[in-house]
């Protein structure tokens, strides 16, 4: 299992992380601007562009009789002992020499880098150009507000926003302050600020008099019950459970299927990455109180927690790639350990089932 938009999958199920001009070469990865994949005797092998068998032209697949034809047989000349950088001339010292700009660079420098073609030396080491900024591996654990970096665990971004994380908390795109006696009522699609009133509770992002209407799955009805039961929580954006959910154990399930069974709501999850060892399988059979429980949609990625092998969901529906890249990066977990490699897709996979959950 793999997320095609931060890994490579090669030969040989062997998983890489996908970075600029990286290609495979059978079971192993090369950089393409020092590297190039020649097939002697039906082997596939990774060689260096300095070296004297390379052909500019190499395709990767054997010369009649299985074994490499070298470059000089095709007329091609050796490489030039200098390199021409927008009209700046510089000896090439080794295959590793590369323009940028008008200057030239070795890529075997951790700590110079090109970025837009301007380049850059003294560098922190694995430093990334994006957009035409160098950020540091700390900078890219830290996430964005707008055009600022914040440090998560003590701060909170609501609509690009800074604030103090200790006193207020988003609701949506707004801004819920803990003294203001106000309440967020939120949906997967609304969030909305009520001031806060007796016998009221949230319905969805809806704030209704329990007198007057009753509520189930975040949905009104003209009818008021004494034993109504509205939703014990509200979903939020996976950007404001964290660093609270850092560290418990959690899983991004996709809603297969949802069938109602008396008050309960049987939920057949697709484990697409179980950040916690819960158990083994790709399905998982999940039993919710249907009126307490948010309302959910088929064919949605949510965050869902377990506690005591009861599950229940904690986020708005989550992106595939984008969110769960964002989620590893701040908690600061390691990607690679969450997802059991069982075989090359672009799907995501894991083997077995799941037992059943027990009803409550």
């Amino acid at each position: 299992m793999y997320l095609p938009t931060t890994h490579i999958c090669c030969g040989d199920n062997k998983m890489f992380e996908l970075k600029e001009n990286l290609s495979c070469c059978g079971s192993k990865s090369f950089n393409r601007m020092i590297q190039y994949c020649s097939s002697t005797n039906i082997i596939l092998e990774v060689r260096l562009k300095n070296e004297s068998s390379f052909s500019p032209h190499s395709t990767g697949v054997p010369a009649v009789g299985g074994t490499s034809t070298p470059w000089h047989a095709h007329g091609y000349t050796p490489a030039s002992e200098n390199v021409n950088c927008s009209g700046m001339s510089y000896k090439r010292e080794s295959g590793l020499i590369q323009c940028c700009g008008k200057d030239v660079y070795s890529l075997a420098n951790d700590n110079v880098l090109c970025c837009n073609g301007i380049l850059h030396r003294n560098v922190p080491d694995q430093s990334e150009c994006v957009g035409g900024v160098i950020y540091s591996q700390n900078q890219i654990k830290l996430l964005s507000c707008g055009s600022e970096f914040y440090d998560h665990k003590k701060q909170l971004c609501c609509s690009g926003h800074l604030y103090n994380k200790n006193n207020a908390e988003c609701c949506g795109n707004l801004l819920l302050e803990y003294n203001n006696k106000q309440t967020c009522c939120s949906s997967s699609t609304h969030a909305m600020l009520y001031d806060t009133k007796q016998e009221h509770f949230c319905c969805g992002h809806y704030y209704y008099n329990t007198s007057l209407w009753s509520c189930c799955a975040e949905h009104l009805k003209p009818i008021p019950k004494n034993d109504s039961s509205p939703p014990e929580y509200r979903l939020k954006q996976l950007m404001e459970l964290i660093p609270d959910i850092c560290h418990k154990t959690v899983l991004f399930g996709k809603v297969e299927s949802v069938v109602l069974r008396q008050k309960w709501r049987d939920i057949v999850l697709r484990v697409i990455v179980a950040v916690s060892e819960i158990s083994q399988g790709p399905l998982l059979f999940v039993s919710l109180d249907h009126c307490s429980s948010p309302a959910l949609e088929n064919g949605m990625t949510y965050l869902w927690e377990e506690n005591n092998r009861k599950y229940k969901p904690l986020s708005i529906p989550v992106d595939l790639t984008s969110d769960i890249y964002m989620f590893f990066t701040a908690c600061d977990l390691n990607i690679m350990q969450a997802l059991s490699v069982n075989m090359c897709s672009h799907m995501l996979h894991v083997q077995g089932v799941f037992p059943m959950q027990g009803n409550p």
